[in-house]
């Protein structure tokens, strides 16, 4: 494809195996799926413009009639040089996939920057007739980077003050605040973000968020700040509420109220769908220490005398703590109104977390953790391999799921600890396996955090596991899920690299959940995908499912990928997911979980 270089490919451009054969029907099926978010443009072999979507007019600010039958040219920016696109032309020409980020020229002068993927695609004769190109818009993070310097404290996606900000509002209003006054701190999630996000990407929830934002800024007045605190998170500042308790309550309450109006109600996403966003909210009132001795009010609490209505306290980040802790338990609680006052009993929860994180450690020190593995089958349901899925046998509580303790260790840094043992058990296994000619090629796979990657020896670690057990190179795999990815891409795509340097293998877990997958995909040195089960629960009955799973299989394949769909529990399932293309299946519909025990002595 001709990006914005030579009218047509340098003389000699070959088309050798690694392009990608695909007929029409199966590129309208990616097109239909990438048409909504990413800019597309197809070509002939010459460079010559064929197809584009609304996006890249949109962009471009150039019709279709302006732009088919043209070549790239017409938006060329003038940034990149001669060479940059030599180099482009001799890697398609190749028949390989090229990607980078290019400057580009709208029709009204603007410059706009693109993360490009171009992908040759072959005839039935094997021969490169056409060119697809997939872009992401870039020009938001060049702008950010130059904007950050003077954004400090506000936060850029909607202008609110941030996380920082708020904590010195806080504080300077401790510092101010009269003895008996009282002042109130709200908390709020736009409960419906993380939904939005993965079935319409992060375009949608953005909007979502700036939404809220906008609500916010048009409640601000003298005593009401608001900022955005989390990713999801946002924060409201109420002082000088009196020094009447019930007035400052009914006042409170009040800001409440016209934070869920802003909040609460229809939103129009970019789709077109009209969505019901609403929030949840949890709020502490508070004072100085000594108001109640002052005041006199009684120095003990029921839960249901005064002592329990609002909380005394010096510290921003204790009054910031226990807003948000009232305001999970309102998600948690669920229900139409969502709102919560933060009670001093809501801290128990906080308190259990502490007890199951000493016995957690108490438990990895007394060798209390145990591995089980289930078995990844291929299409004539020949097991090639295994996971591992680690199990907690706790003395008190019995054997423990993951789900209930992997995310405190993660949160801990006790995955650190955790993780090592999986790694040491599953090589154990593979070198047991080595013996028997059943299993010797059989694959293992464990789950990778992201503070396992992000560790700075990780990948040192790694090498001398594998070294003591002399494990075969390709056998171990790693699977990360793609929130893995969302902090620090860069650092993560190196080590990666480094593990695959041992022979590690790794695996994309939970795939199609996530609006940045096909943009990992370009750079991550995966060699597998692994189809969210809830594609899989409804592949058979949801034509949109199928499409979707289809379109990952042709991702796949394009990638050189191998597919896998995990939580295959129905004959119905396998049937369908083999129609659709899939390479591998794990789930209970071929084996449930057991201790890798019985994988050593299975003959």
């Amino acid at each position: 494809m001709n990006t914005q270089g030579p009218e047509s490919p340098p003389a000699g451009a070959s088309e050798r195996s690694g392009s990608v054969s695909a007929s029409d029907r199966e590129i309208d099926q990616i097109l239909d799926a990438l048409s909504t978010y990413s800019i597309i443009a197809i070509t002939d072999r010459t460079g010559v413009i064929q197809h584009v979507n609304d996006r890249f007019c949109e962009i471009s600010k150039y019709s279709r009639r302006e732009l088919i039958g043209r070549t790239h040219r017409v938006v060329n920016s003038g940034r990149h040089s001669r060479e940059f696109f030599e180099e482009m032309w001799r890697v398609i020409g190749g028949g390989a996939v090229w990607t980078g980020e290019i400057c580009n020229r709208a029709k009204d002068g603007a410059e706009y920057w693109v993360d490009t993927t171009i992908i040759p695609l072959r005839d039935e004769h094997g021969r490169t007739e056409r060119f697809l190109a997939i872009r992401t818009e870039e020009t938001q993070r060049h702008l950010a980077e130059d904007e950050a310097r003077q954004l400090a404290h506000f936060d850029g996606s909607t202008g609110l003050a941030n996380r920082t900000s708020m904590l010195r509002a806080v504080e300077r209003t401790l510092a101010m605040q009269p003895r008996g006054e009282f002042c109130a701190y709200v908390s709020f999630s736009v409960d419906e973000l993380s939904a939005v996000n993965d079935a319409f990407g992060y375009e949608a929830g953005d909007l979502l968020l700036r939404d809220a934002a906008a609500g916010l800024r048009g409640i601000e007045r003298e005593g009401l700040r608001s900022a955005r605190m989390g990713s999801n998170t946002f924060g409201v500042l109420l002082t000088e509420l009196g020094d009447e308790q019930r007035q400052a309550e009914s006042r409170c309450l009040d800001a409440v109220e016209q934070v869920l109006s802003t909040i609460n109600g229809a939103s129009d996403l970019p789709s077109g769908m009209v969505l019901d966003v609403s929030a949840s909210l949890g709020f502490v009132l508070w004072a100085r220490p000594g108001t109640r001795a002052a005041s006199g009010e009684p120095a003990t609490s029921d839960g249901d005398c005064p002592l329990d209505d609002y909380i005394e306290s010096e510290d921003s980040a204790e009054i910031i703590k226990c807003a948000d802790v009232a305001r999970k338990r309102a998600r948690r609680t669920g229900g139409q109104l969502r709102v919560r006052r933060f009670r001093q009993r809501m801290l128990d929860e906080a308190q259990e977390r502490v007890r199951l994180f000493s016995e957690l450690r108490r438990g990895i020190e007394r060798g209390e953790l145990r591995l089980f593995a289930q078995p990844i089958v291929d299409r004539h349901r020949n097991m090639i391999g295994e996971e591992g899925l680690i199990r907690w046998l706790s003395p008190e509580r019995g054997l423990v799921p993951p789900d209930a303790f992997i995310p405190l260790a993660e949160q801990t840094g006790l995955i650190i600890e955790i993780g090592d043992w999986v790694l040491e058990e599953a090589c154990r296994v593979l070198s047991s396996w080595n013996g028997d000619p059943e299993r010797r090629e059989l694959t293992f796979s464990i789950n990778l955090s992201e503070r396992q990657l992000h560790a700075d020896d990780f990948a040192e670690r790694v090498h001398r596991i594998l070294s003591r057990h002399d494990i075969s190179p390709g056998l171990l795999k790693f699977e990360l899920t793609e929130s893995v990815l969302h902090t620090d891409l860069d650092r993560t795509i190196r080590m990666l690299g480094l593990l695959r340097a041992e022979g590690v293998l790794a695996s994309l877990d939970d795939f199609g959940t996530g609006y940045s997958s096909l943009s990992y995909l370009r750079r991550l040195p995966v060699q597998q995908l692994k189809i969210d089960r809830s594609f899989v629960s409804s592949v058979v009955d949801d034509e949109h499912t199928a499409a979707i799973t289809q379109t990952i299989v042709q991702l796949g394949r394009t990638f050189g990928l191998q597919v896998v769909a995990e939580g295959v529990e129905t004959e119905a399932q396998f049937e369908a997911l083999c129609e659709l293309g899939v390479d591998a299946f794990q789930g209970y519909l071929f084996a449930r979980p057991r201790p890798v025990s019985e994988t050593l002595a299975a003959p």
